[in-house]
């Protein structure tokens, strides 16, 4: 009996023991899992902390890259707008003189008739006609006189002002371009980036390829134009002088092209308003009755009204048929035709023309005018510029990246910023101690994190809106006179980026 109760005890303490031993086990591998899932929530963390970093990083050299692109896209409009401008003043002044011109004419036209009918008053019976027709036409000489008197010298102040205005528009123009969008955009670029990623920086490589891009970029797209003076330069100097005033001379007015009518079908007026050379400009306005006769005898061409005016730099007693306006015209380019000098005044009306030019008369001297009052000195003419180069800027959009220069200069951003920037265990002093076996160090190269990114300006004048697309529906390809120059991001090419990854940079 005995030995059957110490057996049974001996069971039990044993299946107890077991049990001990069992739970012992379990708590040993919970232990452990809950050291591995607590690694992993460490390991989990981090990463994403690099991951946010590293997204931070790529927005904010994104952020920079476009920034550089839109601010080199504005100097470019920019520059268009003061070349714009430019043009806009040239014609004021070309309408200025244009209206002088026109009342020297107007002045002459009616002294001459009004001499005319004193002489046709004598006339028997009809010459109350010609009397009362007299009066009217004292009438307005007096008015046209009094006109001149007062517009003279208004027109000689607006004349000055408006070439100091151009003056003052083609440097700001030029420092834009050669220097601010230069160093703004290096600025702007190092800016961004500390504002969108605090830490971020170029670095030496950065530094180095953006630097680059924006000292090589104006060479690349750009070109400037020096205009010569006094008929001298090269021919690719006048080819360039020639383009600006080809722009200047279709962008007048239909009163400053030309001033042609006919009154009664005998009376003709004609008469316009051309550059000549690149620092003059002078209009001319005649009035004559015109007879036709049958072929081969000339019609008969006497001149009744006649009158000119000049912008220059001093007065040196210029002529009115000499160089650019001697007969021979303008060459424009826009349509491949040569136009006729002073809107057909020359051709139909030769002795009123010639009374102008010859005669020096083009300020009413039927008036006591001086011949040199009808020259408003004081204008320098057209002023070097800037101008996109013959084969770039012709198309919005690159179908593969050999063609992407044709497009419009590329500016890329490579961002770094050390890898303790971001908020992971070790930089915060979470989890193991450093340096002891389960510390989770950061490990990234050289300990920095790199973002890569691009940026490309381009010109694109919409074609499908009314409101910006040209008259003939064309395409303008890149150019500064119209400031539709505008950024957007573009993938990095692989040329850029072997040159970075040779440079030892982090490639993303």
């Amino acid at each position: 009996m005995r030995s059957a109760l110490a057996l049974a005890r001996s069971r039990a303490i044993q299946g107890v023991s077991g049990r001990r031993t069992a739970a012992g086990q379990a708590m040993v591998l919970g232990l452990t899992l809950i050291l591995v899932l607590c690694v992993g929530i460490v390991l989990l963390f981090n990463t994403g902390q690099v991951v946010n970093k590293k997204v931070e990083l790529v927005n904010a050299a994104d952020a920079a890259a476009y920034s550089v692109a839109i601010q080199q896209a504005r100097a470019l409009n920019y520059a268009a707008y003061m070349n714009r401008a430019r043009v806009a003043n040239e014609v004021a002044i070309a309408q200025t003189i244009s209206l002088y011109s026109w009342l020297n004419q107007m002045h002459t036209t009616s002294i001459v008739i009004r001499t005319t009918l004193d002489v046709l008053s004598a006339i028997p019976y009809i010459g109350v006609v010609f009397k009362a027709l007299a009066t009217a036409f004292k009438v307005a000489e007096r008015i046209l006189q009094t006109t001149r008197r007062v517009f003279q010298p208004v027109a000689q102040a607006a004349v000055t002002a408006i070439d100091k205005l151009n003056m003052l528009f083609a440097g700001s123009a030029q420092l834009v371009i050669e220097a601010v969008s230069r160093v703004d955009s290096y600025t702007i670029a190092k800016d961004v980036l500390q504002k969108n990623s605090p830490g971020a920086n170029l670095g030496t490589i950065g530094t180095a390829v953006l630097g680059t891009q924006l000292a090589t970029a104006e060479n690349r797209l750009l070109q400037r134009y020096t205009i010569p003076r006094s008929g001298g330069g090269s021919a690719s100097q006048r080819q360039g002088a020639d383009r600006y005033r080809n722009v200047v001379m279709q962008s007048r007015d239909g009163f400053s092209k030309s001033r042609s009518s006919n009154f009664l079908g005998f009376l003709v007026q004609s008469g316009g308003t051309d550059m000549v050379e690149y620092d003059r400009w002078a209009a001319l306005d005649t009035m004559a009755v015109e007879l036709p006769l049958p072929w081969p005898l000339d019609d008969i061409d006497i001149p009744v009204g006649w009158g000119g005016a000049q912008a220059v730099g001093t007065y040196r007693n210029q002529r009115f048929l000499e160089g650019f306006g001697n007969g021979r015209g303008w060459y424009s380019e826009w349509d491949r035709r040569t136009y006729r000098p002073y809107g057909e005044a020359v051709r139909r009306n030769r002795g009123a023309a010639w009374m102008v030019d010859r005669s020096q008369d083009a300020n009413v001297r039927f008036a006591s005018g001086q011949h040199r009052r009808a020259f408003f000195t004081g204008y320098t003419g057209l002023r070097d510029y800037h101008d996109v180069k013959s084969g770039q800027a012709l198309q919005p959009y690159a179908d593969k990246d050999s063609d992407r220069d044709k497009v419009g200069p590329v500016f890329t951003i490579y961002a770094e910023t050390a890898s303790r920037t971001a908020r992971t265990s070790s930089t915060t002093n979470i989890g193991a101690p450093a340096g002891s076996r389960m510390d989770l160090p950061d490990k990234t190269v050289n300990g920095n994190i790199a973002a890569l990114s691009s940026a490309q300006v381009f010109f694109d004048r919409p074609v499908q809106f009314n409101m910006f697309r040209r008259s003939d529906g064309r395409r303008e390809t890149g150019n500064l006179f119209s400031p539709y120059w505008q950024a957007r991001l573009v993938k990095t090419d692989a040329s850029t980026r072997a040159a970075l990854a040779a440079a030892g940079a982090l490639m993303p």
